[in-house]
């Protein structure tokens, strides 16, 4: 079966955006991934990175936080043998059908090989050949925009450590960056708002400002509200 005409348009817009996302500073695996789960339909999406002893970092995942914290434990379990390229097509969960996909490290963007990416997709129908095709033909275009992104990723993790802030504060701050209040982060991140409340005071703590404008502005300028 060939990719229809519709699948092969996300995915080309989907390439457009990302290249977008890149040229403003960001990686764009959000856009990667919600134009890949539109393309096949999938319920859930999650972007992975992986460094060289296999720690797994999510970076970006849709619709919400809990439905990728799912599939990101699905990732965790899933043996990724070399991080080579492939995409492994209908592996049953309890999430339903899952596929993986593997962009491997490159030799260029750190001199230990820096990270892989693993993408990841469920749905409640099982995968076909057309969604192997779709992925193989958008694999080639993500493999060569890959070492963009991964160098933005080394960036970012040498900055956060600077400014310790954890995984949850970084997502935290990632949405106050797109004007959300905390209510709104509360809801998106399954969290309570003084929850958010105390983390948004570890945040500007560690960033030394007291305003969310000033910390948002200078998270852009360190590169913390990358990946995107």
């Amino acid at each position: 079966m060939l990719v229809t005409d519709q699948a092969a348009n996300l995915v080309l817009d989907m390439l457009a955006d990302t290249i977008n996302a890149i040229n403003a500073g960001e990686s764009g695996d959000r856009v990667i991934v919600e134009g890949l789960s539109n393309a096949l339909g999938a319920t859930a999406g999650v972007s992975v990175y992986a460094d060289q002893d296999q720690s797994l970092e999510l970076v970006a995942g849709v619709p919400d936080a809990v439905s990728a914290a799912a599939l990101f434990d699905e990732v965790t379990a899933f043996a990724t043998a070399g991080l080579s390229h492939h995409v492994t097509i209908d592996h049953i969960t309890g999430l339903g059908h899952v596929v993986y996909v593997v962009i491997p490290p490159d030799d260029s963007v750190a001199p230990d090989g820096g990270f892989a990416r693993i993408l990841a997709f469920t749905r409640k129908a099982p995968y076909d050949g057309a969604s192997a095709q779709l992925l193989e033909r958008a694999c080639r275009p993500l493999q060569a925009l890959w070492p963009l992104a991964a160098r933005m990723y080394v960036r970012r993790r040498a900055t956060t450590s600077a400014y310790a802030l954890t995984s949850r504060e970084l997502e935290v701050l990632g949405l106050l960056s797109h004007g959300l209040l905390a209510t709104s982060i509360a809801s998106r991140l399954d969290l309570s708002p003084r929850t958010v409340h105390k983390h948004l005071g570890n945040i500007y703590r560690k960033l030394g400002v007291h305003d969310r404008l000033v910390a948002v502005s200078i998270a852009r300028a360190s590169g913390l509200l990358g990946p995107s």
